[in-house]
């Protein structure tokens, strides 16, 4: 056998064998398709899962014609109405030009008409659009408005006389789902009928008219076409046309006005029509972003051009007070500089809104100019625009807005003082710390009281020993918000160095109790662990004020750390305040994030209930119980349900634990749930309780 003969040979059986999988693929489709025949809605779709396989499997392959030819036959048969249904979807998908006739067969028929369409309206191809042609003229009622939405939707330019002749129909729903079609037709003619229509009608239809004629002009603009467009949003600004059509055209006329967009604004600000004016207003961000210089990777795209927030600005003083304010807000949204001097103007108005809006805008707009305006107005202003001012100052752009803030400190009488210390802390002027830690010696309490809240924010822990040094000399509600402001710039500190070495080493310069006991505070919220001998020998001074002082300290304390000090202090103690105040502690330090093991937490709680003296105490246990994810702790808190004066704060922690026992505790979640359903005079306690019992059914 020759070599050629071999190949040949070998052709032939691949294309036989091929032929044979063609077959076997097609009768195989064509018995799923006979199995489906009879389907109907709500019934098994593993069927219909199999075909639509198939389909997927098979199109764009050579055995797709012959199973495109099944699915058309199919639509011819007697199959029910939910398979026919099914079918036209898959050709939805998968179908081509070869299943139009069918579908248009189908088209004048109301039952299977939409059907058909849906199909036919994603088929690509020009023998889709005509036959929806040829059928549009047979069809009545539904299937004929349908026809119709679906030219529309394929935007047939062919179709536009025949929808055209329909736009006068006696039927409404027909005129105007033609007119809808024709809104959607990129088409010249199609607009002249709309056009032409749109002077003549009423109504429904008119409003259908407008709409489409809006459409057009729409995608007039969108293609660059704004001469065009300009003359369709210009007739339908007519007075004479509803609100809503008049808002349209403002924004169109303002988007493809080009150059004369300045003019376009003024001509609809000095309407004196308000309705048109808050139009324009909205518009005015959209219309300023489109008129900036067209560069590549602009570095502030949304900045208007100077001409057309110039003209804008220009009609400001002339509007209503309530356009006052919008105007004012779209100049802040658009960040134009050039609105500046109007803004400045209408923060000195009669109307509260109108100074409010402008100060807001100073923000946006304003540079280093505008410090003493904003804190003039901070310092005599109330309310609202009050705080306009004040987020309007510390909004302000610029390194020379910081340089000019701080120089003008020193200067500055007491109540600007404030409010430019509260704005470096706002603006966070790092640079600030010098001069705020100057401030915070002033004569002035206010002043005094504002630097230390800045230097909280500002200050860094080489400012440490600077702090501890003015709390030292400090008293009263200034030691406090030292103490305050020392803890939290040390806790920035690293704490391999020590957060707390600046404290403790200040502990011997400290002359008086009271100094030494803020310092012991501070010690205790700080957390270091170099401060815990010092705390401890605090613990046992003859002095109670600082044993006092110690036990808050260990108390406040922000990890567990101390726990076992304090309950030392809790059996050891002769001083029931200091018994009291550190079982408190305890009982916080217990409920802090711990490794120890839930049992142990547990037993620890169990101790400290055995140690409360009071109710108050007591509840505190529970409270913090509440917090322990447990099935223990669950039934620790179901053991004071019973008690009248523990019983509010024990179903509270029952509910609370609930949530997370009862998938694994069913039986003793369920148990104690119940009783609290029953029994609680807390309404809602029993609906939680109720709702977490039906959950675990």
């Amino acid at each position: 056998m020759s070599r050629l003969f071999k190949v040949l040979a070998i052709v032939t059986i691949v294309l036989f064998l091929g032929n044979m999988s063609y077959a076997a693929d097609t009768n195989e489709f064509g018995q799923l398709l006979d199995k489906i025949k009879t389907y109907d809605y709500g019934q098994s779709r593993a069927d219909l899962i199999k075909t639509s396989d198939m389909i997927r499997d098979g199109c764009g392959k050579p055995e797709w014609k012959a199973m495109e030819k099944q699915l058309d036959d199919f639509l011819r048969t007697g199959a029910s109405y939910a398979a026919r249904d099914f079918v036209c979807r898959e050709l939805s998908v998968s179908g081509t030009e070869a299943s139009v006739p069918v579908l248009a067969s189908m088209l004048t028929n109301e039952k299977y008409s939409d059907m058909a369409r849906y199909a036919l309206e994603r088929i690509p191809g020009d023998s889709v659009n005509e036959a929806l042609r040829q059928e549009l003229s047979k069809a009545g009622g539904n299937a004929k408005v349908g026809i119709i939405n679906t030219l529309g939707v394929r935007g047939d330019k062919k179709a536009v006389a025949a929808l055209a002749g329909l736009v006068g129909d006696a039927n409404q729903t027909i005129a105007v789902a033609a007119v809808a079609a024709l809104g959607r037709i990129d088409d010249p003619c199609a607009t002249d009928v709309i056009a032409k229509a749109e002077d003549k009608a009423t109504g429904v239809l008119r409003t259908k008219l407008i709409d489409a004629y809006l459409q057009y002009a729409d995608r007039l603009t969108a293609k660059g076409q704004k001469e065009a467009a300009s003359a369709i949003y210009k007739k339908l600004y007519d007075v004479n046309e509803t609100i809503p059509v008049r808002v349209a055209a403002v924004r169109g006329m303002m988007m493809t006005a080009v150059d004369k967009t300045g003019e376009t604004v003024v001509e609809i600000l000095k309407t004196g029509d308000p309705q048109m004016q808050t139009a324009a207003i909205g518009v005015l961000k959209d219309v300023v972003r489109q008129s900036s210089p067209q560069v590549a990777n602009p570095p502030n795209e949304g900045r208007a051009r100077t001409d057309v927030i110039k003209a804008a600005a220009g009609e400001l003083a002339k509007l209503g007070v309530t356009q006052q304010a919008q105007l004012i807000g779209a100049f802040e949204d658009c960040g134009d500089r050039a609105a500046l001097p109007a803004v400045l103007t209408a923060a000195k108005s009669t109307d509260e809104a109108v100074r409010i809006a402008a100060l807001k805008a100073i923000g946006a707009l304003g540079d280093v100019s505008t410090v003493e305006e904003l804190i003039g107005t901070a310092v005599s202003a109330k309310g609202e625009e009050q705080k306009a001012a004040q987020n309007s100052l510390y909004r302000l752009k610029g390194d020379d807005v910081d340089e000019a803030i701080l120089k003008r400190i020193p200067e500055a009488e007491p109540k600007s003082r404030v409010e430019l210390i509260r704005s470096c802390e706002q603006r966070n002027v790092t640079a600030a710390v010098p001069v705020l830690m100057k401030q915070a010696k002033d004569a002035d309490s206010n002043v005094r009281i504002e630097s230390i809240k800045a230097l909280r924010a500002l200050a860094g822990p080489k400012d440490l020993a600077g702090l501890v040094e003015l709390q030292l000399a400090a008293s009263g509600a200034e030691r406090t918000e030292l103490e305050k402001t020392v803890v939290a710039v040390a806790r920035r500190g690293p704490e391999e160095k020590g957060q707390a070495q600046v404290v403790l080493a200040a502990l011997p310069q400290a002359k008086d109790l009271d100094a030494k006991c803020s310092l012991l505070s501070v010690l205790g919220r700080i957390g270091d662990p170099a401060a815990m001998p010092v705390l401890r020998d605090a613990l046992g001074d003859k002095e109670e004020k600082l044993k006092d002082a110690a036990v808050r300290a260990l108390s406040d304390w922000p990890t567990a750390m101390p726990a076992g000090d304090l309950l030392k202090v809790v059996k050891t103690s002769e001083n029931p305040v200091h018994k009291t105040l550190a079982l408190r502690g305890y009982v916080r330090l217990i409920g802090l994030d711990s490794d120890r093991p839930a049992e142990e937490t547990i037993r620890m709680y169990k101790e400290a209930m055995s140690l409360a003296p009071g109710p108050a105490e007591k509840k505190m246990v529970l409270s913090g119980l509440g917090n322990l994810k447990s099935v223990e702790s669950l039934q620790m808190a179901g053991e004071y349900l019973g008690d009248a004066e523990l019983k509010d704060e024990a179903e509270s922690a029952v509910v609370k634990i609930s949530d997370s026992t009862m998938k694994k505790y069913p039986r003793e979640t369920k148990e104690l749930l119940q009783k609290v359903s029953t029994s609680s005079t807390n309404e809602s306690l029993r609906e939680q309780a109720q709702k977490l019992l039906k959950q675990g059914k």
